[in-house]
């Protein structure tokens, strides 16, 4: 039987007094062999299997990332890992690939979703650089130029070239290492709109669509720890935040009664702000430990912001999770005092062809950001604006976008202003 601290039983019993909290269970399955899409709105989970695929595009227009699955382990016994990935030392799809002549793996990058493990051998200087392919601006297509290995799960090999990204779509061809067994396919973003990432399995040959309207991922990844004298890739079990989603860590204080306006201005979209750290194993009494004195503010692209907190952790007996939950309702930075934001619109709503949106500001500001997000909370365009002290008024291109329902976002961290932006 495990011992609750005082602080936890505390905090468990002022869930059930405090206004819009909920506590609730998610899980990682026994010995960590799933994986969990959460959804803050509505608490419901949407549980995957981490052996159910391998490679997830992403979805985002204009998008080009491409993550490998590091959740899920080998099915042999022995020292064969989980699903690996390398760049090959051939650009030359033809070649014979030597496992021998492989040198370091190739990780994601939990930055973002457009920063997978198949772009992080990208030029950082180069922006025409996706990692996996090179972008020509005269045709608006990212081709291919570099090889990768893979290992599998069941211990197979695998050469892989992405040939292109051209309208949306995806074009990926894939062999053993001495050119056997060659398969090209592609994967259209089009087919896939109503979710932020496409899975493929290279056991089925096969991609689907990933959960849809999910906030959070409960998943084991590889994450880079220092050991001291060197750092290391180290599987870890924690949660990622989906796209479009901004979040602040709050750290020695209480859940119950913490206050979300001085961690607005901290909010990341990194997707690891929660990762792995809110908890510890203790060697010595042999348990998870869990710091209940820390708090996430995670903000959605409608602008709502929520709170968690993570109240116990099971390990791989069951990979059970319990936390709390907070509905903080909708920001409005105009109603925030210490905004530079004094009064802003947005018309016509609907619009058609471009829209106009006018603001006043207390102050100058020399780089306004001014985004606009689909559904997804996916950018569908971004650029920096110069704001004048007093009224500004500016036209924004809607051009050839799909009718529907999109936001626009002008501002940063707390200091923003956000509204709906109905497309016909």
């Amino acid at each position: 039987m495990k011992k609750l601290s005082f602080l936890f039983c505390s905090l468990l019993a002022g869930l059930f007094t405090a206004q819009a909290q909920e506590y609730l269970e998610v899980s990682f399955g026994t010995s960590y062999s799933n994986m969990a899409f959460f959804s803050l709105d509505d608490g419901e989970t949407t549980t995957m299997a981490n052996t159910s695929w391998d490679l997830a595009f992403v979805t985002a227009p204009g998008g080009a990332g491409i993550h490998l699955n590091e959740a899920a382990k080998s099915v042999m016994a022995g020292p064969i890992p989980e699903l690996r990935l390398w760049l090959a030392p051939t650009d030359d799809f033809t070649a014979t690939i030597d496992p021998a002549d492989l040198t370091d793996s190739l990780y994601n990058t939990e930055i973002s979703w457009e920063d997978g493990a198949f772009n992080s051998v990208k030029d950082p200087g180069n922006p025409d650089d996706y990692g996996w392919g090179l972008y020509d601006s005269g045709s608006g297509v990212i081709e291919g130029n570099r090889v990768f290995a893979l290992q599998l799960r069941d211990g197979a090999w695998k050469k892989l070239q992405i040939l292109a990204l051209i309208d949306g779509v995806y074009t990926l061809k894939y062999a053993d290492l001495d050119g056997a067994n060659e398969v090209t396919g592609d994967i259209d973003k089009a087919d896939y709109a109503d979710t932020p990432l496409v899975l493929f399995s290279f056991t089925t040959g096969q991609a689907f669509a990933a959960p849809a309207n999910w906030d959070l991922l409960f998943t084991r990844y590889r994450d880079a720890l220092s050991t001291g004298d060197e750092t290391v890739q180290y599987p870890v079990t924690g949660v990622l935040n989906a796209p479009g989603l901004e979040v602040a860590e709050a750290r020695d204080i209480n859940p119950l009664d913490v206050d979300y306006l001085p961690y607005l201005d901290s909010l990341e979209t990194e997707l690891d702000v929660i990762g792995q750290d809110w908890k510890y194993f203790d060697l010595t009494n042999f348990v998870w430990v869990i710091d209940l004195t820390r708090a996430y503010f995670i903000k959605l692209p409608d602008e709502h912001l929520w709170q968690v907190f993570f109240l116990d952790f099971e390990g791989s007996g069951t990979g059970v999770t319990l936390l709390g939950k907070t509905d903080l309702g909708s920001l409005s930075s105009i109603d925030d005092p210490e905004s530079n934001f004094s009064s802003a619109g947005l018309f016509p709503n609907p619009a058609q062809g471009q829209f106009t949106v006018s603001f006043s500001l207390k102050n100058r500001q020399e780089r306004l950001p001014l985004t606009l997000l689909d559904q997804l909370g996916r950018i569908v365009w971004r650029t920096e604006i110069v704001g004048q002290s007093g009224l500004n008024v500016l036209q924004a291109p809607i051009g050839n976008l799909p009718t529907g329902l999109y936001r626009l976002v002008l501002g940063q961290g707390r200091d923003r202003w956000a509204s709906p932006v109905v497309v016909e």
